[in-house]
Parts: structure tokens; C-alpha cells; sequence
């Protein structure tokens, strides 16, 4: 017990110590997940969009007083993260395409000489996969690095549709720096996941089921939802756009999953700045710093609707965007669902509509989903382009490849028909000797091949490839070498044949073909679920039942001022009274009889040695619950005299809730 006394006061401490400007107290939800990670084990926290999942590791990265690697798969935020916890006095260092690589090379550097080394790092799954200078730097500060967070966890299952395939690098990320050497705890964090893709990802970490730790309402019912089925474009665009017109002095997130052509995010948003709309589009294919200005713009207000594909949803936190508009179909429940969480985070009414009509639905299904996977045809071109054909070890410049190229190659290696050998360097000409340095052995490899081609390199001085890269690696970050300019970086794979057997093609066509149906159900789930539409309360409730919460607890739809969520605004009332008057309390707490039976009482309050049990009665004009009330008033007679506490609806109740408060916790 003990223990767990030391762990909750270091708790309090880290966050009064760093973060007491961001509220008055960790929610219980998080503190939950703080102490789990804590105690070493590792967890899963499913918290709904805007309930603090950052403040979980914020806190746990600085009590753990070690380094905390922060997987993060948006390149536009890392920095709207980092500048967040620089602003709390954290040290920081963040990894992505948009920092200039001279400065990203001196930082790790100094990091590998423990010049200077930072409370967090914030990198890319894509660049864990890719760069083998980041991997050499890590393993080198290995025992530093207390914790490892992986944000918006669901993108880790092969299943979601949110699957980005070097999530499932991870593991493999891990291993190598660690080797056999205890890995430290790891944290997944996400808003949504079904039950298959939860089962996944606490595999793929060792994640036992008492170390999940989930919001008691991980649902957001103050979302006000409309579904509406068009009949056809043009009927959409006049509902479309009066909507907008309406909400003309609220900032309005469009989402439409197509980048340029008809209907799209740059001509919707051109059309919004005729039509005198302070708008703006962001996709994929803008830069870095392009994306930021979008955001900044919106968050000052300068911006009033943005127009975007699904490149704008996770991690971004603008609290007073107040509805979401769906022109086109997103592809599942998770997805859905995640996206309209964009809105109403600072606690102020929000909506979300949804257009579609049939044509959408088939579009989606027909150029979207099916067009996302390869085909035997896209695999034969990949396996031709990543391997020449022939049997041996080829460079691979992955993110140079087309999307069918890449797509089709995490079925390669999965197939094991291609393997991964090592991040490395396509050249050794992108580097020279320092001044005042002798260095023999890299005279020796750029003798062995005027390019300074890693293969050719690696073949004629009779070493690996990975031996070479890593020689490289150390003499940059001994100082030894520099770089003259970026060099390029590629995977060196193994191919193991010069054409894909026709049974290895036929495992691997199989495996897309699983992929592509579950994709496919998921959806049509999601299409079932807008044909059932009737109003915003049932469906926020469904996609509850979708997410495998019990339709018991998803009916707790207000929040109070402690937090909890309840099910009534009249027992709001009665928790805010009890809250702001500092009388603690549970919600719902099982009580059990010594006979065996079992209650829920509204609210439990244990105060100066005596517990009481507040029941709330709010149909008692309905002639069931006044039957079945009376037979719960004479069990707590029965077996708990004297500590039952009442209260009837009434335009009076604050008064009277206030009376009784009085009268028992003076």
C-alpha cells in the first residue's frame, strides 16, 4: 500500500511542479494511467478526443525523470507539441522532414555525446522505419529512455482503417534498441478502437487486459448529430451550402477525403472564398510548414472553415471549433467518430452533419477501398522495381516509390519474399573528413568506389552493409565526419528470388484480399449504421455498442464538475452541489446487501465515519418506478437504516439538495 501512497504523491508533485497551469487536478482517468505506467506495466489508455490523453505521458515522462520517446504520426503537430512542453519548461528534440537536416544532424550528435539530452523526443513512425542514424543515436542512450508513447494507437492494427504500415515497425524498433536488455514501459493512447483492433495491439505489446485503462464515457453525446441522405450532388451542394451560410460566424471543419477535381478540398474551399467564407483546404500533399500556417490561421480565427482530408484529425486541438460537416462518406465507425471529435472541446454546444447519398456509398467502395490495395499486377511491377529481378541484396529508396510501389511492398516482406537487412545510406559521397581528423578506414571505403555506392562499397571492401552503415554512424556522431549535404537514405533489402513463385503469390493476393473484406465490412457497417439514423442520442449510443461499450454505461451522457459522468442533468445538479462544497463522492458504486443483493445508489458519500446513500427519484409519476422504488426503500431499510438520503425532481431541487447537504455534511 505504500507504494502506491509514493506513486500518488509523486504524482501530485510532477504535475503541481510543471503542469498546475494547465487545470486545477488530474482527472481520475488519467491518474489511473499514470500510475500503471508508473509501475512499470505496460498500458493502453482509451480517453475520448479532448479529455487530456497528452497529460498522461507529460506527467509520466517527468516523473519518470528519464527520456520519453513520443511516436506521433502527424509531422504538422510534433512541433505544436513540443512548443507546448517547452512552454512548461521541458526539454524537447523533434524529428520530421520539415527541420533542416544539417540542424537535425547536430542535434543528434549531441545527443549521442549526451551534450544535451532531452526530456522528450517526438518522431514519426515512418522515420523509426527508415533512419538508421536515429536507431544508432538511440541505442547508444538506451538506458536513459523510460518510456515509449504511442499516440493514436489504433493506426497499429493491419485491421483499422487508420493502418499505417510502419506502425507495426515498432516492435521491431524496440528490439533493436534495446536488444535483450529490459525495454522500457510502453503507452498506447487512442479515442477509438473496436474490439478486434483492441486485442491486436495488446499483442503486438504485451499489454495485459487489467492494464487497459478506459474513460468511463469514452463517448462525446454532446455532439448534436444530423445524418442526411441526399439524392443526388446538386441537391447536396444547396443543403451544403446553406448550412454554411448559417454558420457563417462558427468555425466549421469540411471534411472531403479528395485532394484536387471536381468537389474537392481546394475547389470547395475556392468556392467558400467566392462565396466570402474566410476559408482554407489542407491535405497530404501540402508541406510541413504549409499545414502549420492552415492550423495557426484557424486557431487565431483568421480562418473560419477549412476544407480536408483525413491528413486533418488526430492530435490537433483547436477547443472552439464548433461543427463538423461531412461533404463525403468517411470509411468506418473509428473514423467517424474520431473526426467529429474535433469539435466542442471547450465544453460549449457543438454539431456534426453528415450528407451521402447511394452514388457516394458505391464511390467509396469502388475508387476508394478497392483502388487502396494492390493487385497482382501492382505486386509483379513492385517486386520488379524493388529487386531488378534477381536474387541479392538491392537499395531501396522507399519514400521516392509510388503508393502502389509501397503498398505492395510491406506484402513483399511480409511474404518474406524480400527482407530487410538495414536502414542505411544510399552513398558515402553525401560526407567528408573533419579538419584536423585521420580517418584511414573511410579513405578506404571511398577508394573502393568512385559513387561511394553503399553496395559497391560494402561488396568490394569484402564487409556487410550494415558494418559499413554503422562505421558511418559512429564517426558522425564521434565528431570524426560531417555531412556536406543530406544524404540520401534508403532500406537495403535481401531478395531471395528473381520472380514470386506462384503459391507465394497466391498467400500474398489471399492476405490483400482478407484485408480489403474486413475494410469493406467495416464500412458497410458504417453505411447500416446512417440507414438506422434516427436522432443524435440513439446514435451516439450505437457507435458506443460498435466500440463495445455496454449500452448500460453509455447512457451516462452529462458531465459534472468532478468529472464523472452521470446520466440526468438533475443528478448534474446534485454533483456539482456536492463537488463545489468539497464532499467527496462515487457514482454508481456497487452496494451489496448481506443477503447477497446488489444496488447502485446514485451517489455514496462517506463522511466522518458514516456512509450515506443518495438516491435520486425522477419518474416517480411513472407507476413501475414507483413500485420498483418502493421495493428499494424498504432494502435499505432492511439492511441500511438510517443512511438513506432522497431527493424528488422539482423546480426546487438545488434548494433542496442544498437543505439536505446542510443537514448531514455540515
Amino acid at each position: 500500500m505504500s507504494k502506491i501512497i509514493g506513486i500518488d504523491n509523486l504524482i501530485d508533485e510532477t504535475f503541481n511542479q510543471n503542469f498546475a497551469d494547465v487545470g486545477k487536478a488530474l482527472y481520475p482517468i488519467q491518474k489511473e494511467v499514470i500510475k500503471s505506467v508508473l509501475n512499470g506495466k505496460n498500458s493502453l489508455a482509451l480517453m475520448p478526443t479532448g479529455s487530456g490523453k497528452s497529460m498522461c505521458y507529460w506527467v509520466a515522462g517527468k516523473a519518470l525523470k528519464g527520456v520519453t520517446v513520443v511516436i506521433f504520426p502527424l509531422t504538422a503537430l510534433m512541433d505544436e507539441q513540443a512548443q507546448k512542453l517547452k512552454n512548461h519548461g521541458c526539454a524537447v528534440f523533434t524529428l520530421h522532414s520539415g527541420i533542416n537536416t544539417r540542424e537535425q544532424f547536430g542535434e543528434l550528435v549531441d545527443l549521442y555525446n549526451q551534450d544535451r539530452v532531452p526530456d522528450f523526443i517526438f518522431l514519426s513512425p515512418e522515420r523509426l522505419a527508415t533512419d538508421g542514424l536515429v536507431e544508432f543515436v538511440l541505442q547508444s542512450i538506451h538506458e536513459k529512455i523510460k518510456l515509449i508513447v504511442i499516440d493514436e494507437a489504433h493506426c497499429i492494427s493491419q485491421w483499422g482503417l487508420d493502418f499505417r504500415p510502419f506502425y507495426k515497425e515498432i516492435p521491431y524498433f524496440i528490439r533493436n534498441i534495446f536488444g535483450s536488455d529490459k525495454s522500457p514501459t510502453i503507452l498506447g493512447l487512442t479515442a477509438t478502437l473496436n474490439p478486434k483492433d483492441r486485442v491486436q495491439i495488446c499483442s503486438d505489446f504485451d499489454i495485459k487486459g487489467e492494464n487497459i485503462k478506459q474513460s468511463e464515457m469514452l463517448l462525446r453525446p454532446g455532439i448534436d448529430i444530423k445524418i442526411i441522405k441526399v439524392a443526388d450532388e446538386d441537391n447536396k451542394d444547396e443543403q451544403f451550402w446553406a448550412l454554411l451560410e448559417k454558420h457563417r460566424k462558427e468555425k466549421i471543419l469540411v471534411y472531403v477525403d479528395r485532394r484536387r477535381g471536381k468537389r474537392s478540398t481546394e475547389e470547395l474551399s475556392a468556392e467558400a472564398v467566392n462565396r466570402k467564407f474566410k476559408a482554407a483546404f489542407f491535405h497530404g500533399d501540402l508541406t510541413v510548414d504549409e499545414k502549420t500556417d492552415v492550423i495557426n490561421r484557424f486557431k487565431r480565427g483568421d480562418l473560419m472553415a477549412v476544407f480536408a482530408t483525413n491528413a486533418f484529425g488526430m492530435g490537433i486541438d483547436i477547443p472552439d471549433i464548433r461543427g463538423v460537416v461531412h461533404y463525403l462518406l468517411p470509411e468506418s465507425t473509428e473514423q467517424y467518430y474520431q473526426q467529429i471529435g474535433r469539435v466542442g472541446r471547450d465544453g460549449k454546444p457543438s454539431w456534426a452533419v453528415l450528407y451521402f447519398s447511394d452514388k457516394n456509398v458505391d464511390v467509396r467502395k469502388t475508387h476508394f477501398i478497392e483502388k487502396s490495395f494492390p493487385g497482382e499486377d501492382d505486386i509483379q511491377k513492385a517486386f520488379r522495381i524493388l529487386t531488378d529481378n534477381a536474387v541479392g541484396h538491392k537499395t531501396v529508396n522507399y519514400f521516392d516509390e509510388g503508393e502502389e510501389t509501397q503498398s505492395a511492398y510491406h506484402y513483399l516482406v511480409r511474404s518474406k519474399v524480400i527482407t530487410p537487412i538495414c536502414k542505411a545510406i544510399q552513398s558515402l559521397d553525401s560526407f567528408e573528413i573533419q579538419k584536423n581528423k585521420v580517418l584511414p578506414e573511410f579513405d578506404a571505403y571511398r577508394s573502393a568506389s568512385k559513387l561511394g555506392l553503399l553496395l559497391t562499397v560494402a561488396r568490394k571492401t569484402g564487409k556487410r552493409e550494415e558494418d559499413v552503415v554503422r562505421d558511418i554512424y559512429c564517426w558522425l556522431a564521434e565528431r570524426k565526419l560531417k555531412a556536406t549535404r543530406a544524404p540520401g537514405k534508403c532500406l537495403v533489402v535481401n531478395s531471395l528470388a528473381k520472380e514470386i513463385p506462384q503459391g507465394l503469390m497466391e498467400e500474398i493476393l489471399l492476405d490483400v484480399n482478407t484485408k480489403k473484406q474486413y475494410r469493406t465490412g467495416n464500412f458497410n457497417e458504417f453505411v447500416d449504421l446512417l440507414n438506422r439514423f434516427t436522432n443524435s442520442s440513439d446514435f451516439h449510443q450505437a457507435i458506443g455498442e460498435y466500440l463495445g461499450i455496454d449500452r448500460f454505461t453509455s447512457k451516462k451522457i452529462h458531465q459534472s464538475l468532478s468529472g464523472d459522468w452521470v446520466r440526468s442533468k438533475s443528478e448534474v445538479i446534485i454533483a456539482n452541489l456536492l463537488f463545489e462544497r468539497g464532499i467527496p463522492f462515487r457514482y454508481e458504486e456497487t452496494l451489496r446487501s448481506p443477503d447477497g443483493a446488489t444496488r447502485l445508489p446514485d451517489f455514496t458519500i462517506t463522511w466522518k465515519k458514516k456512509t450515506y446513500y443518495w438516491e435520486h427519484l425522477g419518474m416517480l409519476d411513472v407507476e413501475s418506478y414507483e413500485r420498483e422504488w418502493q421495493a428499494k426503500r424498504k432494502w435499505y431499510e432492511k439492511n441500511f437504516a438510517n443512511q438513506l438520503i432522497t431527493t424528488e425532481e422539482s423546480s426546487t431541487l438545488s434548494e433542496n439538495a442544498n437543505a439536505l447537504i446542510k443537514k448531514y455534511f455540515k
